[in-house]
């Protein structure tokens, strides 16, 4: 397997490093099994992980997105385009990806209030700018 952070292998288990329960303990592979009620055997989910499975139906796709909290859309993105979830091409940039990954969780009430947070920080930060108003 070529370890490209664009395959789904990789993206399944960046899910695993940095999705975790409200404790703060990662999700294992049993809990994520019985999670997905009955989509997932062990077997598949560690072809999936390891890589050697690579082309899941979208009823998989769904099911495991469903369970972590983010679209389905996170496993057909590509570096080239843009993506809602975490952008592989910036390692420097955990903090930016655990946001986005948990941000999936909230209602759209916790999502308008982190996205007020945002902006009131960038307009009281130096060099903030005003192109967080236009979403």
């Amino acid at each position: 397997m070529v370890n490209n952070e664009g395959t789904l292998a990789e993206k399944l288990e960046r899910l695993f490093d940095e999705v975790r329960k409200p404790d703060g303990s990662k999700y294992s592979q049993t809990e994520v099994i019985e999670g997905t009620k009955g989509v997932l055997t062990r077997v598949y989910l560690w072809k999936l992980r390891t890589g050697r499975a690579m082309n899941p139906g979208f009823h998989v796709i769904k099911a495991i997105s469903d369970f972590f909290g983010v679209e389905p859309s996170y496993f057909f993105e590509t570096s080239e385009g843009e993506s809602s979830t975490p952008d592989s091409s910036k390692p420097d940039d955990e903090i930016v990806k655990k946001i986005l990954l948990r941000s999936n969780k909230l209602d759209d009430a916790g999502r308008k209030a982190i996205l007020d947070m945002i902006d009131y920080i960038l307009t009281t930060q130096k060099g903030g700018s005003d192109q967080s108003k236009e979403m």
